[in-house]
């Protein structure tokens, strides 16, 4: 019996290799940045949901009004860095809403302008968030 012999790895196996890489990058890079692209959507969701949430606790005071609203909502905004947002209140104007009705208030914002990837699966998406609470 002959013994065994260590094998050097040959010049193809390295050349092997550079092919499976170059082959696996693209696919691990997709991965990576489409990671990136849903976290940013989620956060542009959450971001979305406490505007409205703020915009909502200021339309429900006695004395609150639409303006005083879009202001809170705003300034949730644009701490967040969030670009574009649509408000919309139901009523229309909340000063002339009665004490125990319902108050909406609605924003949107596109997916595109505040994407990672410009040209990513959320271009012409409009993410939105509602928040209801009674007049006081």
């Amino acid at each position: 019996m002959k013994p065994k012999t260590k094998r050097r790895p040959s010049v193809n196996r390295r050349g092997a290799a550079v092919v499976e890489f170059a082959v696996c990058l693209p696919v691990i890079i997709l991965i990576v940045l489409g990671s990136i692209e849903a976290a940013s959507m989620l956060f542009l969701r959450q971001a979305l949901i406490q505007s409205a949430y703020e915009g909502a606790k200021v339309a429900i005071r006695a004395d609150g009004n639409n303006s005083d609203a879009t202001t809170a909502i705003e300034n949730v905004a644009s701490g967040r860095r969030l670009n574009k947002v649509q408000i919309a209140f139901s009523p229309e104007n909340v000063r002339n809403a009665k004490q125990g009705e319902f108050i909406s208030v609605t924003i949107a914002a596109p997916g595109d302008a505040n994407s990672f990837i410009p040209f990513g699966p959320f271009k012409n998406r409009i993410v939105s968030a509602r928040a209801v609470m009674v007049k006081e």
